[in-house]
């Protein structure tokens, strides 16, 4: 199974970015592979954090295209159909970056194939 990336805006590496997604100073990247077991594989810096330009939605999913989850306090509602279109499950969430992954857990859990129980 391949593993599942997730980005986590952050400014200081602990709690969730809480202003948009977009405003933050680095993205932390985890993986899973079981959906339970999150491990921090890379932390990317935001080139586009003091930037206000058109579109910055699509300049940002660049820097995290490799990521199919984003956890986020904030996104704007066309920087959310932006990132949705391609295929970004978002979830939004507040605070401590561990209690949010932990928070998620449901929702990517792993369930067996039928025959494979």
């Amino acid at each position: 199974m391949k593993p599942v990336r997730i980005a986590v805006p952050t400014n200081d590496g602990v709690n969730i970015f809480s202003k948009m997604l977009g405003m933050a100073k680095r993205y932390f990247i985890y993986e899973t592979e079981d959906g339970k077991d999150f491990s921090l594989v890379e932390k990317r810096v935001n080139t586009y954090e003091n930037t206000l330009q058109h579109l910055k939605t699509l300049d940002v999913y660049k820097l995290i295209d490799d990521c199919s989850i984003i956890i986020s306090a904030r996104i704007g509602k066309k920087g959310i159909a932006r990132l949705q279109a391609r295929g970004m499950k978002l979830f939004f969430r507040k605070g401590d970056i561990k209690a949010a992954l932990n928070d998620i857990k449901e929702s990517l859990a792993v369930k067996p194939s039928p025959g494979n129980e």
